[in-house]
């Protein structure tokens, strides 16, 4: 694709035995890693803590996201199980990019757990295209969707695209946050406001589901706590 070189088609299979349930306390731990880059295919995520999401009223997709953390970042990689892969959207900030499959994170650095959407609250969208729609609150509580994260990124797909007759397994998305993008200093024990949401489309409408279940999406007080963990 136009931009983006880090697609590799495969075929793979990812079980998923654990759900989100409406109504827990949700946190996640991201344990520190010297050796962790994005689209380095050889990352070892074997000791990152994970969680798992779906919402099958919404869609027969599944999610798996896993976190650590560097000096220099806060990684994330989603692993989503879903067996057609649709996006049209290759222009950056389009206001249609949520429709496609693609993944969202939105991030409450500040952790202040409130109904404003403000200067320290960014959400990335990415479409399995590698194309994002990303932006950023402001004092007033609104959305400058003019604002332009640094956050690095790469996407891995299981299956063919827009190919219905294709029978896909996933796709994965690796993003990494710099920590002067969140206005952070990494330290044991910081807590952020953190929420993950995908989005299915298989052809009958827009299918939307996150983790903490906060609706709208930008309601930090909804949001579930990321945790950095590093070992004495």
């Amino acid at each position: 694709m136009v931009g983006f070189k880090y697609m590799i088609l495969s075929f793979f299979f990812l079980g998923i035995t654990c759900k989100h349930q409406i109504g827990e306390a949700e946190t996640i731990y991201s344990r520190y890693s010297d050796n962790i880059q994005t689209r380095n295919r050889q990352n070892d995520w074997s000791q990152a803590d994970s969680i798992h999401f779906e919402n099958i009223r919404e869609s027969d997709n599944k999610g798996v996201v896993k976190t650590l953390w560097n000096a220099d970042s806060l990684y994330f990689r989603f692993q989503v199980t879903d067996n057609i892969l649709r996006a049209f959207q290759t222009e950056k900030d389009h206001p249609e990019l949520y429709l496609d499959d693609m993944v969202e994170i939105l991030i409450d650095a500040g952790n202040d757990k409130d109904s404003c959407w403000t200067t320290d609250d960014i959400v990335y969208h990415i479409n399995i295209l590698g194309v994002k729609k990303d932006d950023r609150g402001t004092t007033d509580c609104k959305s400058d969707p003019q604002w332009d994260g640094n956050a690095r990124y790469a996407i891995k797909l299981y299956g063919v695209l827009n190919d219905t007759t294709d029978t896909a397994t996933g796709y994965e998305v690796e993003i990494a946050f710099p920590w002067t993008e969140l206005g952070l200093i990494p330290k044991d024990g910081l807590t952020i406001g953190i929420n993950f949401a995908n989005g299915d489309n298989d052809g009958k409408g827009r299918k939307l589901f996150d983790w903490a279940v906060a609706w709208p999406m930008r309601s930090p007080y909804a949001f579930g706590n990321l945790v950095l963990k590093k070992e004495k």
